[in-house]
């Protein structure tokens, strides 16, 4: 098409901005308004004409500021013509050409303008899945303001589906379901999003890099451990480890741009969350119960309003309820709950997301042995993750071994509690985790009623671990 060619005696042909495999777009001019829009170019003969038109279908519903709206729609014998909102500004592939790698900074803002369109286009009914995310199709402006273009390959979700009938997507950003393994879903797009994310802050295509090799070249871009987790955890390859709406993925975002010191408490202050800590081992009867307790009893002895849940099957709490019943120390209870002062005890919880965070510091996670898949999934979502290391010797071999055949991307950001006061056992134990995130800790005879010292040696021990997680 030749610039200054006029369609439907109000548009004349500015520029030519780009095409793909079924259409062109070019810059044009309303000569009536003397406004600029963006032309979409269909030609009628194109076999994928009826698959272009859905585009049409998709967007003309549509009101959010990163997306384009149509304006209007003309025809002529060859071709039809979707006027829409034109966005200026570079493509984030060409900004890459340029700039090289974005900064962390910068790739926090455009994934959470990124969750918060994809979460408008997921909340449509039905819903829209759009299966093209990447660099090439995110336009940023002179301010930093992302667009969403291009919904070409956009489809609206049916349950009725168990695969999608047209394999799409582009190499390296799609995710496998796109290539025949199942439906396309939400979950699709926040693959996608990984792999954007990827390529934006290590410079290098997703596909030049290889999944073995994504962590590291993360970490060699300088992106923070906690960021990197959220971003595996984006691309897994099954659907069903990855986050499982936006809303979820960015509750985890929301901790990683606005982090809180997991024990910072201003009595002055409104009370309000803080933080999660999980606890387990990966051997059973390792004492992660009594951690539990003890720090669940030290939080509460400081005024800080604490949470213990049980996410394992033991029975434990029970038995603490009616130990402390018997005592007369149960202040209120239910089926659900227990309370004791400033400590809340859900026993035999089953998912930790339904606890109320109201009035609520800190949720201490009670996991016991750590032994499905569904356990570390729920234990990597905590702020700060502590594995209870054995508190004998003479297990420290086999404690290696189910160590080693836990399979996990965040395995790196665990911190290692041991108590043990012997040098040549922390130094074997950090020997067999390969890691320095090993802290001490003591027994307590009672962790209902810490002494004195029981209380420093608690808070020392929070301290270094707090220390270690990034929170102090």
């Amino acid at each position: 098409m030749i610039k200054g060619k006029i369609i439907a005696d109000k548009y004349r042909i500015i520029d030519f901005l780009g095409e793909g495999s079924t259409s062109a777009v070019y810059l044009a001019e309303n000569i009536v308004l003397n406004n600029i829009w963006a032309i979409k170019v269909l030609n009628k003969n194109n076999l994928r004409l009826l698959v272009d038109m859905e585009e049409i279908r998709i967007l003309k519903d549509l009101s959010h500021p990163m997306l384009p709206r149509i304006a209007d729609l003309t025809e002529d014998t060859d071709n039809y013509y979707i006027v829409m909102d034109y966005f200026p500004g570079s493509n984030l592939l060409r900004v890459l050409e340029y700039q090289g790698k974005i900064p962390e900074r910068t790739l926090l803002k455009w994934t959470k303008d990124l969750l918060d369109v994809l979460k408008y286009l997921h909340s449509r009914i039905p819903p829209i899945i759009y299966r093209d995310l990447k660099p090439s199709n995110l336009i940023v402006d002179d301010i930093g303001q992302l667009r969403l273009v291009d919904f070409g390959t956009a489809r609206y979700y049916t349950n009725e589906k168990t695969e999608d009938t047209v394999y799409i997507g582009t190499q390296g950003y799609a995710a496998p379901e796109q290539y025949g393994i199942g439906q396309t879903d939400q979950r699709t797009d926040l693959y996608s999003l990984g792999m954007t994310i990827i390529h934006l802050a290590t410079g290098i295509h997703p596909v030049k890099l290889g999944s073995g090799k994504i962590k590291d070249a993360l970490k060699k871009a300088g992106i923070t451990p906690r960021y990197i987790h959220f971003i595996l955890k984006l691309v897994q390859t099954d659907p069903c480890k990855r986050f499982q709406t936006c809303e979820e993925a960015n509750e985890e975002l929301g901790r990683i741009i606005n982090p809180e010191s997991l024990f910072f408490y201003n009595k002055k202050a409104e009370k309000s969350f803080k933080g999660i800590i999980a606890i387990a081992s990966v051997l059973p009867s390792s004492g992660v119960t009594s951690l539990c307790l003890a720090i669940g009893k030290y939080l509460s002895n400081n005024k800080i309003k604490s949470v213990l849940v049980e996410l394992n099957s033991s029975g434990d709490f029970d038995r603490m309820r009616e130990y402390l019943d018997e005592l007369g120390e149960v202040k209120v209870q239910n089926e659900n709950r227990f309370e004791t002062n400033n400590l809340v005890f859900y026993p035999n919880a089953s998912d930790f997301g339904v606890i109320s965070r109201k009035g609520i510091d800190a949720i201490i996670l009670d996991f016991g042995q750590l032994n499905t898949e569904r356990k570390i999934s729920q234990f990597n979502h905590a702020d700060i993750r502590i594995i209870v290391c054995p508190y004998v010797p003479w297990k420290y071999d086999l404690f290696s071994e189910c160590h080693k055949k836990i399979q996990s991307p965040a395995k790196d950001e665990w911190i290692y509690a041991a108590n043990t006061f012997q040098s040549y056992e922390k130094q074997k134990l950090k020997k067999i985790l390969g890691c320095n995130r090993l802290v001490h800790y003591s027994t307590v005879n009672n962790p209902f009623y810490l002494r004195t010292e029981d209380q420093k040696r608690i808070e020392a021990m929070l301290n270094e671990i707090c220390r270690l997680a990034g929170q102090l």
